[in-house]
């Protein structure tokens, strides 16, 4: 992404910009190993095309790279009570605003990240990723 952005602050295509694409192979890196796609998106007609393929690019890595063990969050506290208001407030979760991380809360939360398609990122333990939080707080 960086050299397709220095390109477009260069001058980009004299063509014009209508199309991006971004193409990163890497051995069984493509999604459960099937393949070497490990980044594979393309942006065509669009005005933006960079700009939307960064768009892109930011999914990509939300839905398909790996938990980083330094981002974990410990659910308790503060932590616990936020995810069960934004639980609340989008149906997932009826019961109180407590700070703990009981059984209806974990319940609640492993909905949530299924049907968000984050369940690459679920674990089943007090610890939740901090992409997970910072994608409940950015998006709820």
């Amino acid at each position: 992404m960086a050299a397709l952005l220095a390109g477009q602050a260069a001058g980009g295509d004299r063509r014009g910009r209508r199309s991006a694409a971004l193409l990163v192979v890497k051995e069984r890196g493509g999604y459960g190993g099937y393949n070497d796609r490990y980044v594979d998106l393309r942006v065509d007609d669009h005005v933006t095309p960079i700009k939307e393929l960064t768009s892109l690019l930011k999914l990509h890595k939300l839905y398909f790279s790996e938990t980083d063990p330094k981002k974990l969050v410990k659910i308790e506290g503060n932590v616990a009570k936020e995810i069960q208001e934004v639980l609340r407030r989008n149906g997932y979760y009826q019961g109180p605003t407590n700070r703990i991380y009981d059984e209806d809360t974990k319940k609640a939360l492993r909905d949530f990240v299924n049907t968000e398609n984050l369940e690459e990122r679920w674990r089943d333990d007090q610890l939740l990723d901090g992409v997970i939080v910072e994608f409940m707080r950015e998006r709820f």
